[in-house]
């Protein structure tokens, strides 16, 4: 039979299949090249894509059942810079899709090295607010807290505007709120005013009844697990209505690396758990209670309360009349007819306590084995303004503590008709606690403070309240032994007191100016002897301090190396020291005999 006409040799048959399988061989080769890439760029594309996010909300969306006010120009703002001096890195796998500053704002204030500890926290982590939804503003803040918490930490920011929440907040480790940039970002400087505002409820009283529930208002930002919440805190926000209370157990708790900066404090307070007493008062007053604060922080290490301005725009106290006392004398309970005899007052508290809060009260003159939660390390209140009417403006404790170039204002003239609990008719002798700065602990720095503090007339006698004291250390209230203090270049109208503690050992007091106006008062108070027994002095020098009144160093059983050195009165009071302490170069003062 004949071949077909175009048939292949076996030989070109070979060929043909060899050049065959080569083909499909690379074919298969670079196939599975291509798909391998295509699929690893696509998980890197995967994890590099910001998290799944519910749908945003829309700024003051009529279909939103909250809304936010925003500034038409919180976009873009004139004054308020979007991004930071030295912009941060956006972190990758983590924040929403808005984002907001990334930089580390304890840093670009106070140095890379002042706070390494500010690092740790997770800056340029960012969940915008607005990238969230939810029926309330609480639900908003949580699912982007939550987000933020489920990816170890990071920032919820709040644009430019005015987020109105129902009920108090939470945060938990890790996570911090921040606020734009504002245009003055000094707290000291009372054009500081912070764009990004948190709202809570107001207190609206009925003066008849029960009352106003309390919990209708005095909401508090606080810590879900405060024995262990760690690297949080709060930045560049304007906050009103609202306590910031971010406390573990003062002894017992691991909580540690706190932020509070640059925050605008307002119309804080609580009710006095106390009052109404229904045995006498009426149902509905209230009293401001006296152990309530601002911003009010324990933590194990590491709390930094820097740049903040409290109570500089109190709006919501109000008059309360036919508030009712015990008298001092007899049974007859008494009644003020008028409201402004004991208002309801925003001002009548702590402005800021770091370290001195605990269940049950501290123990007098405190070591690091009876409270250990005094002597802490890593804790600094600086740059703050505070402004307050009754208590103490700054309250603190620690290790190392540092309390420095703070600001303290208080309202002079000022008159009061209870006692501290709001229940009994005030003595002539009564302590409202008028302080400005109230410390202890070891090793303790305070510096460039400038206060003034007033103390109250009482009722419509000619007596004032027994307080009054500008910087202070005391054995009881949380006082501690002095082993080691720097009282540097304070300047008030008031006195500085080591009083009655029963050792004090390593104390500078230099370069502080007192002006109380001329007074026979001791100015500079240092007394190691307590009302129960004398106490020692060692190692402590008063020195280049200039005061319009005396200075008195006193231990009477026994001490070293103690020193009254180049001071300058006004000739209006006395030198008074024990005998171990050595007066030279001092002018402007008597100096009678010194004390055995």
């Amino acid at each position: 039979m004949n071949q077909p006409k175009h048939r292949l040799s076996p030989r070109w048959k070979k060929i043909g299949q060899f050049v065959c399988l080569a083909g499909c061989t690379l074919s298969l080769i670079f196939g599975g090249y291509t798909i391998f890439n295509y699929s690893k760029n696509l998980s890197n594309s995967l994890d590099n894509s910001p998290q799944t996010l519910p749908n945003p909300v829309a700024v003051n969306s009529v279909n939103s059942p909250e809304s936010v006010t925003v500034a038409p120009e919180a976009a873009t703002p004139t004054s308020a810079p979007q991004s930071p001096k030295t912009p941060g890195i956006l972190a990758a796998n983590c924040g929403s899709p808005q984002g907001g500053p990334t930089d580390n704002p304890i840093a670009e204030q106070y140095s890379n090295s002042s706070y390494p500890w500010t690092n740790q926290l997770k800056w340029n982590c960012v969940y915008n607010i607005q990238d969230f939804q939810g029926g309330t503003m609480v639900a908003r803040f949580n699912a982007a807290r939550d987000a933020a918490a489920a990816n170890g930490g990071g920032v919820v920011y709040f644009p430019a505007g005015t987020y109105s929440f129902e009920d108090s907040i939470s945060l938990k480790t890790g996570v911090l709120l921040r606020g734009e940039i504002p245009s003055v970002t000094d707290a000291k400087n009372a054009e500081f005013n912070p764009p990004s505002k948190l709202e809570f409820p107001k207190y609206e009283p009925q003066f008849s009844g029960n009352g106003t529930p309390n919990d209708t208002a005095f909401k508090t930002i606080t810590t879900a697990a405060g024995d262990t919440d760690s690297n949080i805190g709060l930045v560049y926000l304007d906050i009103n209505r609202a306590a910031i209370s971010l406390r573990g157990d003062l002894d017992n708790g691991n909580n540690q690396n706190l932020v509070i900066f640059g925050i605008r404090s307002n119309n804080v307070a609580e009710p006095d758990p106390r009052v109404p007493d229904p045995s006498f008062q009426s149902p509905w007053l209230r009293y401001s209670y006296r152990f309530a604060a601002n911003i009010k922080v324990n933590a194990k290490a590491n709390i930094l309360i820097a740049n903040n301005r409290i109570n500089d725009n109190i709006t919501d106290n109000y008059d309360q009349p036919g508030y009712q006392v015990k008298p001092i004398r007899g049974q007859q309970i008494i009644t003020y007819p008028e409201g402004n005899k004991v208002p309801f007052h925003y001002g009548n508290h702590y402005g800021i306590v770091v370290n001195r809060s605990k269940s049950g009260g501290l123990q007098k003159n405190a070591n690091p084995h009876t409270e250990p939660g005094l002597f802490r390390t890593g804790i600094t209140v600086r740059d703050n303004w505070v402004y307050h009417t009754m208590r103490v403006a700054i309250s603190a404790s620690g290790d190392g503590l540092v309390i420095q170039d703070n600001q303290v204002r208080d309202e002079r003239s000022k008159q009061w008709w209870t006692d501290p609990t709001g229940l009994k008719e005030p003595k002539g002798a009564v302590t409202l606690e008028n302080r400005a700065i109230d410390w202890s602990g070891s090793n303790v720095l305070v510096e460039g403070n400038q206060y003034e503090v007033y103390r109250h007339r009482i009722r419509d006698t000619p007596y004032l309240s027994v307080d009054g004291e500008g910087i202070l250390i005391q054995e009881c209230c949380g006082g501690t032994e002095v082993n080691g203090a720097i009282l540097r270049n304070n300047q008030g109208n008031t006195y500085i007191g080591l009083y009655k503690i029963p050792s004090i050992k390593k104390v500078e007091i230099v370069g502080n100016k007192v002006n109380a106006g001329p007074t026979d008062l001791e100015l500079i108070y240092v007394n190691a002897d307590t009302n129960n027994a004398p106490g020692v002095m060692e190692d402590v020098t008063i020195t280049n301090n200039i005061v319009n009144g005396g200075i008195l160093a006193r231990g009477t059983a026994g001490g070293k190396r103690n020193t009254i050195e180049n001071n300058q009165g006004n000739n209006s009071a006395s030198l008074t020291y024990s005998c171990h302490v050595t007066a030279k170069g001092n002018t402007g003062f008597e100096e009678p005999p010194c004390l055995p």
